[in-house]
């Protein structure tokens, strides 16, 4: 009877273990203007992207106050991802950046004033 309560443990070990979540990794970045000035407030869009059918399904919308105009996307599992920035008065940012087992930087992103 033990052995048996034994290998019932030993084979449900497996199951809990495929359980457990996965590890998540951030994307980040800084936002300025063309005189190198931050950017100090924005919105983000960060989208799934499926790379074999194109279509895209939105993961993520905030906004950014931040003086050094940084930003941080967290939370991203290996997948390719597509991410808008947008901001009043300014060209509209896009990139589409994978993420592959680490966090990763977008840089030091420039933006034209539209007016």
């Amino acid at each position: 009877m033990t052995k048996r309560i034994l290998l019932i443990i030993l084979l449900s070990i497996p199951l809990f273990a495929a359980q457990s979540p996965k590890e998540t990794f951030s994307i980040w970045g800084r936002l300025v203007d063309n005189g190198f000035s931050p950017i100090e407030s924005f919105s983000i869009k960060v989208f799934h992207l499926n790379t074999f059918t194109n279509q895209k399904k939105i993961i993520q919308d905030f906004k950014v106050k931040d003086d050094n105009g940084e930003f941080l996307i967290k939370n991203l599992h290996p997948k390719t991802y597509l991410i808008e920035i947008t901001v009043e008065n300014y060209t509209r940012y896009s990139i589409i950046k994978t993420v592959e087992n680490k966090n990763q930087s977008v840089g030091e992103i420039v933006l034209q004033n539209t007016w």
